[in-house]
């Protein structure tokens, strides 16, 4: 199957005009070596980056569907309605924005909070190393890597978000895309070659309004980057949003697909869901379905996993039957 944003065609207009240009520049060269790669880290000093500094997501990035779930192209809209906000995310060109697309955005959103944790100014525009961000994300390094960071700058501006979240005690309806605007800024290697030493993007007002003067962010776990599965990556984004000190979470079946943004059957969003949870790799985290006495309404419960480093062997599914009432203390949503 091919990455996102390989697939389908769409008009040749100013920007992805540019863009194509952008990939053919990298294409057209020979692999990268070490030597190469070495000089396309030093770049300037004024770039920000996120060595050290813990990583942060956006509360409510984590708590709505914004993103798309599957590698491939998705096309049709992406909707929410909970009856208190309303989204409404339509694809561009290449299709909707998709979780991993959004290690960038979870990039910019650190930048801008080390800065202000430091007590320095802040702009809606951050210019960072392009090496740096894929390797605090977990990417590769190679040409390929490039490439496809380039795809997910060309989806984060095409994608268009309509929403009523509040931002910083501000209720209206506004459209915009993840970023406003990207730039790649190429240099050249000892041996000639182009490549990608640094890039600058411009967030979104919305975004940039509730991380400064609302500071809804939450520190996320560095393994998260190594969850291959959109499922997963979205199921740790809930747990870490809702759980918080509490010992114990507990979420409806079809809550949490709506929560998710799946677009599969429930059947066969739940047959998806134990595989998740017999794999047992979501960090910080320990999922269990648990059914009612009379075999309805399933309930997937989050739980903390014992504190360590690294996470434990594949286990059964755990699947508790309780009588029909809630847990006394224990919120069920």
């Amino acid at each position: 199957m091919k990455p996102a944003g390989e697939q389908g065609s769409e008009p040749l207009d100013s920007e992805h005009r540019a863009r194509r240009s952008l990939e053919s520049e990298y294409r057209a060269q020979p692999p990268v070596n070490e030597n190469e790669e070495l000089a396309g880290q030093q770049v300037d000093l004024f770039l920000d980056s996120l060595v050290g500094a813990p990583l942060k997501d956006d509360r409510a990035l984590m708590e709505f569907p914004f993103f798309s779930l599957q590698k491939r192209p998705r096309m049709e809209p992406l909707i929410y309605d909970d009856g208190r906000s309303q989204i409404r995310i339509e694809p561009g060109p290449r299709g909707l924005a998709t979780i991993w697309d959004k290690d960038v955005l979870l990039y910019v959103i650190s930048l801008i909070n080390e800065r202000l944790e430091r007590g320095m100014t802040v702009d809606h525009t951050v210019r960072f190393s392009a090496h740096d961000l894929l390797k605090v994300t977990g990417r590769g390094t190679g040409k390929r890597s490039y490439e496809l960071l380039l795809d997910a700058l060309y989806r984060l501006r095409s994608t268009n978000i309509m929403t009523t979240i509040e931002s910083a005690d501000e209720r209206d309806r506004r459209g915009f895309g993840w970023i406003e605007t990207w730039r790649v800024v190429e240099r050249k290697t000892q041996t000639g070659r182009k490549v990608m030493a640094a890039i600058e993007i411009t967030l979104n007002d919305w975004m940039f309004r509730a991380l400064v003067k609302e500071r809804r962010v939450l520190t996320i776990n560095p393994q998260y980057f190594d969850l291959e599965s959109g499922l997963g990556r979205r199921l740790y984004e809930l747990g870490r949003k809702h759980l918080g000190e509490q010992a114990i979470w507990k979420i409806g079946l079809e809550k949490l697909a709506r929560k998710i943004g799946t677009t599969r059957d429930l059947r066969f969003f739940k047959r998806d869901l134990l595989k998740i949870i017999r794999a047992n790799a979501i960090p910080d985290y320990e999922l269990s379905l648990e059914t009612l006495a009379n075999g309805t309404r399933p309930v997937i419960v989050f739980e903390h996993r014992a504190r360590s480093s690294e996470l434990p062997a594949k286990r059964p599914v755990r699947v508790r039957e309780v009588p029909n009432k809630s847990t006394p203390g224990i919120a069920l949503e």
